[in-house]
């Protein structure tokens, strides 16, 4: 074995233990507990079905299932990967997150496999697969049960196999179609992004017509093994409702919302300017001389800006919409790095130092702190949630048959407990259902926000709160958990990486006194 496979072989094992480590210390939140009884339901029908005749799943006031309850807001492939996890280990929060922990471990070395192929470089490609494992947004997302590590990996193939299109090597027209299959079953505004974002690439970059054609290939091909998933899922009817909300004003501000984001985030893109100028300002640093593969480095630049450009698009954004460009940016900042470090080493490793272990965010608010040191301390600690203390609650207090209702949470709510829940997002029809045994009042729901589905979610609560439920046969009961948002989501300006200390306690309402039946 050589001595950079060694290196590598020490980075993924490091890698695997940030990844696995207290996989299951925090309860699955809202989304992810969404995959998990879809793929609970896949068990017990083979499909995604948002209706077992008692519990709904729902975040979209109904809107995201079709008339006989199919799922058909989200691609199935991480519903199904996580329905196998639990055929094969039985259902729980660590099995639900484990194919997306595996996942995200191959998605590391896929890395490297990449940056060999575009550097020929095997120390520039250790420190590629380096700069991932330490990317804590990174981490945090391939320990979700959702989406994200698969796209990931997706992407990362698809660029492989984009590259070796371009030289006409075998086999990767039918590599890059079924990438792009993968990635499509995966997360469709980050196949449509990233088709956007090789296109840029093609065309700013100058690649042969050869070429073009061979790409073009594998959109057609892609395009006809999708078909039908296309007409299944709606994807051209939710694309031109988010088309029609959006406007420039919306774009400019979501385009700078990323921008921001990446500079926080993932990548410093002032720092790394910063850097290539300083590289050619070095005595030695002449034209491109020393640097690695300036064309492909070029490629995967504007091809991030292609993706960016078409995710700012709609008016919703997350972080998370950008998740696949963290291999990219891991690239780029190794190319730069390595380049620097021929000419000034010393710079090198306080730039490799800046970028990884400074956390830029907290800078803004004049704190010094470290994004992985804050990760490192998550996963060796217990993090309670507002979640965990409502089920270790419900699960010892509550009868068999108890029925909860919730005004924000219900999904974790049901797959961590055998209680009859309703509430949270779903608009789930409560006439003749019997008043609630529990009820919890989320501080911070209902949201304060624009969306029309949003605000049609909030009206629901609100109505059904304020004139259905006597609150005088209710007796509070507050639990020592401080009600955070949104527990354990991974986008790195919202992630909790320790239990806060103060804020609003975690409420709940437990029926003392036989109530008036709800109006009907």
């Amino acid at each position: 074995m050589s001595r950079s496979h060694g290196v590598l072989v020490m980075v993924i094992a490091f890698g695997a233990v940030l990844i696995f480590a207290n996989l299951g210390n925090r309860l699955l939140w809202e989304d992810e507990a969404e995959t998990a009884l879809l793929a609970k339901s896949i068990l017990r029908v083979g499909v995604p079905i948002a209706w077992d005749g008692r519990d709904l799943i729902s975040q979209e006031c109904g809107t995201d299932y079709d008339a006989n309850y199919l799922w058909r807001q989200t691609p199935w492939l991480p519903i199904y990967l996580t329905a196998l996890s639990f055929k094969l280990f039985g259902v729980g929060t660590v099995s639900a997150r484990l194919p997306a922990a595996v996942i995200g471990v191959l998605s590391v070395l896929s890395l490297y496999v990449l940056a060999c192929s575009l550097f020929a470089d095997r120390t520039l490609a250790v420190l590629a697969t380096t700069l991932l494992v330490l990317s804590v947004p990174f981490l945090l997302h391939v320990r979700q049960a959702r989406y994200y590590a698969l796209a990931i990996l997706a992407t990362i193939w698809v660029l492989y196999f984009f590259f070796e299109l371009l030289r006409d090597r075998r086999f990767a027209l039918l590599g890059l179609t079924l990438a792009l299959t993968v990635l499509f079953h995966s997360s469709y505004l980050a196949f449509f992004a990233t088709v956007a974002g090789l296109a840029l690439a093609f065309v700013t970059v100058g690649f042969e017509a050869p070429a073009g054609l061979r790409l073009a290939g594998a959109g057609v091909a892609t395009l006809v093994i999708n078909l039908g998933s296309l007409a299944v899922f709606d994807v051209t009817g939710k694309t031109a409702t988010v088309l029609a909300a959006s406007s420039g004003r919306v774009f400019l501000a979501n385009l700078w919302r990323y921008a921001v984001w990446i500079e926080l985030f993932a990548v410093s893109i002032v720092l790394v300017a910063v850097l290539v100028g300083m590289r050619f300002a070095l005595p030695r640093g002449k034209a491109n001389a020393g640097w690695p593969a300036p064309k492909a480095c070029l490629s995967l630049a504007v091809f991030a800006l292609g993706h960016v450009l078409f995710v700012s698009v709609p008016t919703l954004i997350f972080f998370r919409y950008v998740i696949t460009l963290l291999p990219v940016f891991a690239l780029l900042q190794a190319a730069v790095l390595r380049a620097l470090w021929q000419e000034h080493r010393l710079l090198a490793v306080t730039a490799c130092t800046v970028l990884l272990f400074v956390d830029r965010a907290d800078l803004l608010h004049g704190d010094l702190g470290s994004t992985p040191f804050k990760y490192l301390d998550e996963i060796t600690h217990d993090v309670p949630g507002p979640i965990a203390g409502l089920v270790t609650y419900l699960r010892a207090t509550a009868k068999p048959g108890d029925r909860v209702f919730i005004s924000y949470g219900d999904l974790p709510l049901r797959f961590h407990t055998d209680l009859e829940v309703r509430g949270g997002m779903t608009c789930q029809n409560l006439a003749g259902w019997p008043l609630p045994d529990w009820l919890v009042v989320r501080y911070f729901y209902p949201f304060r926000t624009d969306s029309p589905g949003m605000q049609k979610e909030a009206e629901w609560t609100l109505r059904y709160l304020h004139t259905q439920i006597p609150m005088h046969v209710y007796r509070e009961v507050e639990l020592p958990y401080v009600d955070t948002i949104w527990e354990s989501i991974p986008e790195p300006d919202s992630h909790i990486y320790r239990t806060p200390s103060e804020g609003r306690r975690v409420t709940i309402h437990r029926k003392v006194v036989p109530g008036p039946a709800p109006p009907r």
